[in-house]
């Protein structure tokens, strides 16, 4: 068990198959919704989820692994559908098996790393997933893409690319949402399918496991035409605070929208009191007299007192004589 493990809550109790020194998890049980799954269990790596695991389709197991808290968790019940809401995968697991999601509409967050490449059918179906971690150890191919094609809502990606030295980089992407709707063309009797929203684009940015970045910077015009403000916003503020693969033209572009929308990135980071983006804001000269000015207005309007008060504080950070201009 490593150090981060004991630090966590492990599930108390663990049902799983063992195929010579590989387990497979089947279901677990518990109090919560927030289940942290151990990277080994009695000595054996925790190699895949089986089918069904999280949904309420029928349970196959072979044992049961009771972790040392069990003892003082209260009466468990099988954690499942609804009632998932975050799982931390092991590090190994390299299998998920078909429908293993299936209607788990609470699960917000999932953490795995590059060891999982391969995603059974169905595995998310019925999710509304909103926020996949992804730690990277042996290069850029990751199990992205099978997750973000079956979640058809917004899905944020946070991606830790480990160095060989400990350093780590981070990206932070944004999928937004997309749909298709069939339309009834009635002097032609046929049915037209159409696509809502820029999702349908950014889902397309792979290549053999891995994430094009270049392909997903230049998808920044159809955001701008299809998505509301708030969320191109958030999409460019991800790149341009964690420039993972960003090239300077593509940084100039995401630069230029901010700067395009001043009063929209002031009402951004008030409504989401954002003290990190302002932070980041304001160190790049990206924070101008409009953005300042909207926010404190906002966030005056919404009660944030503490963050007035720091927005207050960069309003006098600009030099005088040009708070009504911003510069890049």
């Amino acid at each position: 068990m490593t150090e981060r493990q004991t630090a966590e809550q492990i599930c108390p109790e663990i049902h799983y198959k063992k195929d010579r020194d590989r387990v497979t998890i089947t279901g677990c049980y518990g109090i919560d919704g927030n289940l942290y799954i151990p990277d080994e269990i009695e000595g054996h790596a925790v190699y895949g989820i089986g089918p069904y695991a999280f949904s309420d389709g029928g349970e196959e197991t072979d044992c049961v692994y009771l972790s040392p808290d069990a003892a003082y968790v209260g009466e468990r019940h099988r954690i499942c559908t609804d009632e998932v809401e975050e799982i931390r995968l092991p590090g190994r697991v390299g299998e998920i098996g078909r429908y293993a999601f299936y209607r788990c509409r609470n699960l917000r967050k999932l953490t795995l790393t590059d060891s999982l490449l391969d995603i059974g059918g169905g595995a998310f179906t019925g999710c509304r997933l909103k926020e996949a971690e992804i730690h990277f150890y042996r290069g850029e191919k990751s199990a992205l893409k099978s997750i973000v094609d079956e979640i058809r809502f917004a899905i944020r990606a946070i991606l830790y690319y480990h160095g060989a030295h400990g350093g780590v980089q981070t990206a932070r992407i944004l999928f937004p949402e997309h749909y298709e709707e069939a339309v009834e063309n009635t002097p032609a009797r046929l049915l037209v399918t159409e696509h809502h929203g820029s999702g349908g684009y950014y889902r397309q940015c792979f290549f053999n496991h891995e994430l094009d970045y270049k392909k997903y910077d230049e998808l920044l015009p159809f955001a701008v035409t299809e998505e509301k403000e708030e969320t191109v916003i958030e999409l460019v503020l991800g790149r341009l605070m964690y420039p993972f693969r960003l090239s300077e033209k593509s940084g100039s572009a995401y630069k230029e929208y901010l700067h395009g929308h001043m009063e929209a990135v002031g009402r951004y980071v008030a409504e989401r009191e954002a003290f990190d983006e302002i932070r980041f804001l304001s160190r790049t000269g990206c924070f101008g007299a409009r953005a300042v000015d909207e926010a404190v207005r906002r966030a005056s309007e919404l009660g944030h007192t503490e963050l007035v008060g720091v927005l207050m504080n960069e309003r006098q950070k600009l030099p005088a004589g040009k708070k009504k201009t911003f510069e890049l």
